[in-house]
């Protein structure tokens, strides 16, 4: 059974910098738009079938949701729970429940993703590495939850 270690103070939020998740979704805004307008031309001259446009209506909408999901705010409260905030849900979960956490896949730049393996799922949480705040809230992780392992931090 895990042990939970927790200390009665809350600490300081971590945010990703406003710029980087602006960033992202103006870039996915673009995408969406030049997909749109390239498929969209084609499917006009070409006369694509209506199942072929479902299709790929389908892809860019899940890609939509899935990007919605990231999360942009976590949130340590006592040591024992984490509150990871997207503009598509809060996902609220004990420290213990945490298998892994993954740092960016590239370690040349600061910016990137840090991904949770919680029980059932994977979450996703936009970062700055560099960030004292969010180093901090990591280490907290770390003594919390010594079984939890890092990978690439």
């Amino acid at each position: 059974m895990k042990k939970k270690i927790g200390s009665p103070k809350k600490y300081e939020p971590y945010q990703a910098p406003v710029f980087f998740v602006g960033l992202f979704y103006v870039l996915l805004v673009v995408w969406t738009a030049i997909c749109i307008l390239m498929i969209g031309s084609k499917a006009i001259h070409t006369g694509w079938p209506l199942f072929q446009l479902f299709m790929i209506a389908f892809v860019l909408g899940y890609t939509w949701y899935f990007s919605l999901g990231i999360s942009y705010r976590i949130i340590i409260d006592d040591g024992s729970r984490i509150e990871l905030t997207s503009f598509r849900r809060v996902i609220r979960v004990d420290v213990v429940d945490v298998s892994m956490v993954e740092g960016p896949r590239f370690a040349v730049i600061p910016y990137g993703f840090i991904k949770f393996r919680l029980e059932r799922e994977k979450a996703y949480l936009f970062c700055c590495i560099t960030d004292p705040i969010l180093q901090k809230n990591l280490q907290e992780l770390r003594t919390t939850n010594r079984e939890m392992k890092f990978k690439g931090l």
